[in-house]
């Protein structure tokens, strides 16, 4: 019987730049282009800082690390790159696999891509959408079921993607890419702990995805050997990560190089959990009605998911109050209330004195979170929100379906305009428009056209 991972490394050895269509290739370039524009935004933050600190200190290399002039080893700079892109939350999702996909995806192929001279643009972009397919799959096999035992499918299901990714782009054979994903299985991790404490650790996870694909595609190619069964063994991820769920078999994975999940991959419109952004989009039009005052509301009501629920309504005392910007990311009564407040949610709305505004805290401490019977989690991140006012008015709303989900997607153009958003206070528009065309246009094959352009910080 054929594995998972024989059927996943079969595909992939398989697939070229020719047999994906242009579409999905133009669509995956934006993705990039997006990855690396909120992985700019956040390049020069107070936890970059720190993060390229302690990673500078282990040991030092010449791999470019996203809107930085300093260079780290590839390792390092795995690290790093996934931390750059993720760090701000405003990186893509997938939503059907609840995982970010693009941040741990692009940093192991850049990673693995550096210092060669001979890998295209075409070449990095084969592996990126691979580590893509492969990294959603295996999310989408379990319904949104990882979160629900606290553990983050970012982390997790990326270092198999990223080993895919990697492995592809360095021409592994079809057996070592099993012994890939087998090795990566030991390496995949990624704890939701950080939810309790507000600890910025989730901002490490799409980084060490990264790094562990490169580790387990780097071993495999010198020989070392992995488990073949690394999915639905006895010990296997989903038997041991979800305890009571039995493994899906390979069929969902035979048509890798036939449905492309990158065209169903959401790009985000606002720097918070993909799970906040229903409500903060019917907050914002809650408050152009007529009626509407914000000094006069008097309860909150949001319906949400019982999964999702966990992540950003739980413990509550510690959502009324964020600690820190992460917290506030995490929050849906506060960012429900600051959308409610402002009508936008921006990197303005997350910091620190956005974050004390007393007004905003009294109306987040008005919200009450119950179980949503109609949300359509997890094929979408829905939302279900009802302000009463003090005069007896009640606005309510419903998103079933989340802006930016495979339905309701960001275009390329609207991409690009957030990318420019992104980058223009940290590079300037020149430097900007440089990095944007080589990304977008087609006629630009070489990988230093991206990462040249993308890395001077």
């Amino acid at each position: 019987m054929t594995s998972i991972s024989q059927t996943i490394a079969s595909a992939a050895t398989q697939i070229g730049l020719e047999d994906i269509p242009e579409k999905v290739q133009v669509r995956a370039r934006h993705l990039l282009l997006d990855s690396i524009g909120v992985g700019i935004a956040a390049s020069h933050t107070d936890f970059a800082e720190v993060a390229m600190k302690g990673l500078a200190s282990l040991d030092p290399g010449d791999v470019p690390v996203i809107g930085r002039s300093q260079t780290l080893s590839k390792s390092g700079a795995a690290i790093a790159n996934g931390l750059m892109i993720h760090g701000h939350d405003f990186d893509d999702t997938h939503i059907a696999a609840v995982s970010h996909v693009s941040a741990s995806s692009l940093a192991a192929v850049i990673s693995a891509a550096a210092g060669s001279t001979s890998v295209s643009l075409g070449d990095l972009l084969v592996g990126y959408i691979l580590a893509i397919e492969v990294n959603a799959r295996l999310g989408m096999a379990v319904d949104g079921q990882f979160h629900d035992k606290g553990f983050h499918p970012t982390g997790v299901l990326g270092a198999f993607g990223s080993a895919i990714g990697v492995g592809r782009l360095s021409g592994l054979t079809a057996d070592q890419l099993v012994s890939a994903q087998g090795i990566a299985g030991s390496f995949s991790s990624g704890i939701l702990q950080f939810l309790d404490e507000g600890a910025p650790t989730k901002r490490l996870h799409p980084g060490w995805a990264a790094n562990a694909g490169l580790h387990a595609a780097s071993l495999a190619a010198a020989g070392f050997e992995g488990p073949t069964e690394i999915y639905e063994g006895r010990f296997g991820l989903y038997r041991t990560h979800l305890q009571d769920r039995s493994a899906p078999s390979a069929d969902l994975f035979t048509n890798l190089g036939e449905v492309w999940e990158v065209e169903n991959v959401a790009v985000k419109p606002f720097p918070t959990c993909h799970f906040t952004h229903s409500f903060i989009d019917i907050a914002t039009r809650l408050r152009e009605d007529p009626a509407f005052d914000f000094e006069q509301i008097e309860s909150i009501t949001a319906k949400i998911h019982d999964v999702p629920a966990k992540v950003v309504c739980e413990p509550i005392e510690d959502k009324l109050r964020p600690r820190s910007e992460y917290d506030a990311k995490f929050s849906l009564p506060f960012l429900t209330a600051a959308a409610l407040k402002h009508g936008r949610i921006t990197f303005a709305e997350l910091d620190e004195s956005a974050r004390s505004e007393e007004d905003v805290l009294t109306a987040a401490a008005l919200v009450t979170v119950e179980h949503d019977e109609a949300s359509l989690y997890p094929k979408a991140f829905s939302g279900d929100l009802t302000v009463a006012l003090k005069g007896g008015a009640i606005l309510h709303e419903a998103e079933l379906v989340n802006r930016g989900h495979e339905s309701r997607p960001l275009s390329n153009d609207e991409v690009k305009a957030k990318f420019d958003e992104c980058v223009v206070p940290v590079l300037g528009a020149q430097q900007a428009a440089e990095i944007r065309s080589a990304i977008t246009d087609s006629s630009s094959d070489t990988a230093a056209a991206v990462l040249i352009g993308a890395f001077n910080g």
